[in-house]
């Protein structure tokens, strides 16, 4: 054999065996995720995980806030709408979770996907009593989207209403869950650690 040959045979191995590697790490990373599931629903994890893009949403209460700005502290990103039962039901567990992680380093964000104005989203919030949720707006479909709208991506697919990604410390969206989840359970804060340690 030449010694062209065997350079050839020797790199073929070593990509082979990087390759391996690489993917036998990335599906530790994904074994280590905490399992969470609500419902019929469950965890899906994204592979590969993607950056969290620099996104500027419309907060309820008025500004813009810049979702890359809160990098450094796992976020909990909700999409929700006014005529979904169930985000009545998440929506206080959401505002509960805000609530006692104020002190932490956690974002809790709602983003409601209603096509109505500003008031109506506000006098939805004020009926269900949410004051410590960070309420966000999104009535033009820029951040979330399901299926395809025209043609303008958005960084977010809505699966289902209500979903939430869950981003990591480091700014990588590391899943999504459908449906209602119970923000208060073990399961939960397993997830929640996680994120911020990642």
């Amino acid at each position: 054999m030449s010694v062209a040959s065997r350079r050839e045979v020797i790199g073929g191995l070593l990509t082979a065996l990087m390759a391996r590697a690489g993917s036998a790490s990335a599906a530790s990373a994904d074994d280590d995720v905490p399992a969470f599931t609500t419902g019929r629903h469950q965890l899906t994890l994204l592979r590969p995980q993607q950056s969290l893009p620099a996104i500027r949403l419309f907060r309820l209460d008025g500004g813009t806030l810049d979702l890359a700005a809160l990098r450094g502290a796992p976020i909990v990103l909700n999409f929700w709408a006014s005529w979904c039962a169930a985000c009545r039901i998440e929506l206080p567990e959401l505002d509960r979770l805000a609530r006692s992680v104020a002190r932490q380093r956690l974002h809790v964000l709602a983003v409601s996907e209603d096509r109505s104005d500003r008031d109506s989203v506000g006098r939805f919030v004020r009926a269900l009593r949410l004051t410590s949720l960070s309420i966000c707006l999104d009535p033009n479909g820029y951040v979330a989207q399901s299926g395809d709208d025209g043609g303008r991506p958005a960084p977010f697919t809505l699966y289902g209403m209500p979903i939430t990604y869950l981003i990591s410390a480091s700014g990588l969206i590391v899943g999504y869950l459908p449906g209602a989840a119970d923000w208060s359970s073990s399961a939960a804060a397993d997830l929640l650690e996680y994120l911020g340690r990642n």
